[in-house]
């Protein structure tokens, strides 16, 4: 485990070790927990006086997003996401025990916010606990904006290769990057959508840690989260457009190749139709041995598909 204790004093930020916590009390501090295991997790846990549940639910890295009020302090359950490589999509499950006072943050990885929240605390720009909380989740969510703009500008990329495709070669093609898209979008919101709920219970004041000032910032960071929440729903029905008008272009496409079939079809039935005649064999009736009958039926032939072929061209079946 990698535990920093990072301590808000009068002449700045001081790094001191964790196991002076107890003695720091009253002063704003943060703790910062880096892959904790059940035995340090019992010791946090003992020294906070934290309820079994919330040390539970810190250990599990499947947890949705959510925010439980308890006697003294919030257990929290957050999400953030990072773009590692183009079209990679990381996400960074995180907990935290919020306190009047004190701040604890439990993780398995590391993500961009974070490290910037951090920077702020050090340079003593965060005034108390509770703007360091209201820090830490401002700035996760305002690192959800730049990756759901990127699935806005692979949807406009998507629409207007179908748009363009003409002759339907890329249809295929952008068909999958479409179906791939609506899932990362999905994905998205089952972790941004429960995050109006952990806003609304720091907004309310559920627990007496925070005053109104600082629930005013809580809910400046719930908007944020539906203003997310609304560009990924408008997304999404985009998508669904998108993905219909695909299925569309697929099935005109297909149409006009039956139209194609259908008139050369009609072209060579009704050649058979005089070659069978011609094949019956029935020297009785059919002189086959005369000139003018073979190139009547020849010149009966031609005229049949060129006056055919005319007639779809005019249709636009050819």
């Amino acid at each position: 485990m990698t535990a920093r204790l990072l301590v808000k004093q009068t002449d700045g930020v001081r790094e001191r070790p964790p196991a002076d916590l107890s003695e720091l009390r009253g002063t704003p501090a943060w703790l910062d927990l880096a892959a904790p295991d059940e035995k340090e997790m019992a010791l946090i846990a003992e020294e906070l006086g934290l309820h079994p549940l919330a040390v539970e639910d810190a250990r599990e890295l499947h947890e949705r997003p959510k925010a439980d009020a308890y006697d003294r302090y919030y257990f929290i359950t957050f999400s953030a996401l990072a773009v590692d490589s183009p079209g990679t999509l990381r996400t960074e499950i995180f907990s935290i025990f919020a306190f009047t006072d004190v701040i604890v943050t439990v993780r398995t990885g590391e993500w961009p916010a974070r490290a910037e929240v951090e920077r702020r605390w050090r340079d003593g720009r965060l005034a108390s606990a509770g703007m360091l909380l209201h820090a830490l989740l401002d700035t996760t969510v305002d690192g959800y904006f730049p990756i759901v703009d990127d699935y806005g500008e692979r949807a406009d990329v998507l629409e207007a290769v179908i748009l363009q495709d003409v002759k339907g070669d890329a249809l295929r093609t952008s068909l999958a990057d479409l179906f791939l898209l609506k899932r990362d979008l999905v994905r998205v919101r089952k972790l941004v959508a429960p995050e109006r709920e952990v806003l609304q219970v720091l907004s309310r004041g559920d627990v007496e840690c925070y005053g109104p000032e600082e629930r005013r910032y809580f809910q400046d960071v719930y908007d944020h989260v539906v203003r997310v929440t609304d560009e990924i729903d408008t997304l999404r029905d985009l998508v669904s457009n998108i993905v219909d008008a695909n299925l569309a272009a697929v099935s005109n496409r297909l149409n006009e190749v039956m139209k194609v079939l259908t008139a050369v079809a009609t072209i060579l039935f009704v050649m058979t139709i005089v070659t069978s005649f011609f094949g019956q064999n029935f020297v009785t009736f059919i002189p086959y041995d005369s000139a003018v009958v073979f190139w009547g039926s020849i010149a009966f032939t031609v005229v049949s598909a060129v006056a055919l072929a005319v007639f779809f061209r005019r249709k636009g079946w050819l």
